[in-house]
């Protein structure tokens, strides 16, 4: 019975996802779908993923010849993830090394981990993990997002990782509207930041310097 049951659901989920993937681009539902490590599935991905699920879902309340079908479709998608993956990063290297020209000086040197070594009421926000600029941040903003995430597991003063959930983490009545919609805006483009923070003035004489 409980392998009854396991074999339709296999079959409802296969089932369900093989419509999103083909009618939701069709009808304009569809929405991306995230590899790990970086990338999206493609229809071809997702086709594979969905005759996988399925033919499981078959083996288990028909027959075990249907595993023939489960190994290609696997090795599909597979080969679709790692494809995918590659290009996801290569083309992340390519946006890192045009962005940071843009910035020379502050991604190809260590941050400064002490916020109080500086007399700045400002500072400068930068995703160090694409080398671009965010905005200015009051000098409170700062803190509030050091004391927050160096309480987490090697996470470090400067260079702050940060995945979009972390929103709902943040002490959002310490922080300024100004940070609160910076943050909100470049998650609108990923899925998650490394916050690099640097004094206004440090930030403005390390390009001097650079171009000088």
């Amino acid at each position: 019975m409980a392998d009854t049951i396991l074999g339709y659901i296999l079959l409802l989920i296969g089932t369900l996802f093989l419509v999103y993937s083909v009618f939701g681009r069709f009808l304009k539902f569809h929405r991306p779908i995230g590899w790990v490590h970086g990338g999206h599935m493609n229809l071809c991905a997702e086709l594979a993923v969905s005759i996988f699920v399925l033919c499981i879902g078959l083996c288990v309340l028909h027959s075990p010849v249907w595993i023939i079908f489960v190994l290609p479709a696997w090795v599909v998608g597979f080969f679709s993830q790692i494809r995918t993956n590659r290009q996801y990063h290569l083309a992340e290297d390519k946006l890192r090394t045009k962005n940071a020209q843009k910035y020379p000086g502050v991604f190809d040197t260590e941050p400064p981990y002490d916020v109080n070594s500086f007399p700045d009421k400002e500072f400068d926000l930068y995703d160090a993990d694409t080398c671009t600029y965010l905005g200015k941040i009051l000098r409170q903003d700062v803190k509030v997002l050091i004391d927050r995430f160096t309480e987490i597991p090697e996470q470090t003063p400067n260079d702050i990782y940060m995945l979009v959930e972390s929103m709902e983490i943040l002490p959002k009545e310490s922080m300024s509207q100004d940070l609160i919609k910076l943050l909100e805006n470049a998650f609108e483009k990923r899925d998650c930041l490394v916050l690099r923070w640097l004094p206004a003035s440090l930030s403005k004489m390390k390009s001097e310097n650079t171009i000088s």
